[in-house]
């Protein structure tokens, strides 16, 4: 089966898809080109380490990790963008697309993208920053985010809910989020807890805390004899860095999150798919010891 973000999700993503300040990436070459008496110039290193900017909906809607060849970032109010001089924002625009950064679409992901504001569109991509998003009819963005889910993030298949899937998983099995920041490590949680702890689901959990966690829910690893239900699947790297992990609801079936994002639903999987994902990583094996 195919599923697809509901209406309140959508609508929930075109709030918070496009952070409220605008960041523009630039390398030093283009320091003495630009003014930026209006706006904070940080650089890079300083940026990475800032505590606002380090907040999730920066981090994933520009999608840092993907950045390449940046020395500094423009931090701005919305509107800063729409009254620079239209040289100075078509040079800072086409930066963007070279820079590799997040919010930036191909324009074929886009139906009608005679209105997008023309200023925006670049070398063949959509440059979205805040102020042009909050003027984007409903329809534009549902579309757009639809089709740039379905194309870069999640296709949206998956298995359908066995009738054996305990009760807690339910509300959430097969569907989207509407927030950043869930994970894997995340939604195993929150089933082994029994969905006593639902507020598990919805942090970003990184390693120390999962492996603690585990222990303190009397996991402990075991040799592949197959898997009950309420197991758990490790995948660990060389480094023995825990990379992914999913939760056994039996039948072949996994209850599972890949990534961080609030376009990577929780989806059934079958053991086939999920572990054809990771084959290259460490496979191990958890059970809850009585």
């Amino acid at each position: 089966m195919r599923i697809k973000p509901t209406k309140k999700v959508l609508l929930s993503w075109m709030d918070s898809y496009v952070p409220e300040k605008d960041l523009f990436f630039l390398s030093k070459e283009y320091l003495n080109k630009i003014d930026f008496k209006d706006v904070l110039l940080m650089p890079i290193d300083e940026f990475y380490k800032h505590s606002t900017y380090e907040q999730l909906n920066y981090v994933n809607g520009y999608e840092y990790w993907n950045i390449k060849n940046a020395h500094y970032v423009i931090v701005a109010e919305k509107e800063w963008i729409e009254c620079i001089s239209e040289e100075q924002k078509q040079l800072i625009l086409n930066l963007q697309v070279l820079s590799e950064r997040g919010l930036v679409l191909p324009v074929a992901f886009i139906h009608d993208v005679e209105k997008i504001p023309s200023s925006y569109v670049v070398n063949g991509h959509v440059v979205i920053q805040r102020s042009m998003w909050e003027k984007l009819n409903e329809a534009i963005k549902e579309q757009l985010l639809t089709t740039m889910v379905y194309e870069w993030w999640d296709k949206g298949e998956c298995e359908e809910s066995p009738k054996s899937l305990p009760r807690f998983l339910e509300p959430f099995a097969n569907t989207f989020g509407h927030f950043q920041g869930a994970n894997c490590l995340a939604a195993v949680l929150f089933a082994i807890s029994k969905g006593k702890q639902e507020w598990f689901i919805y942090e970003w959990i990184h390693q120390k805390t999962f492996l603690e966690k585990l222990k303190q829910y009397r996991y402990e690893e075991f040799l592949d004899e197959g898997l009950h239900q309420g197991d758990i699947v490790i995948w660990k790297d060389e480094n023995a860095v825990v990379q992914h992990a999913a939760y056994y609801i039996g039948e072949g079936l996994f209850f599972n999150k890949h990534g961080q994002t609030m376009f990577n639903p929780w989806k059934i999987l079958s053991k086939e798919q999920l572990y054809r994902e990771w084959e290259h990583l460490t496979l191990v094996n958890c059970r809850q010891i009585n």
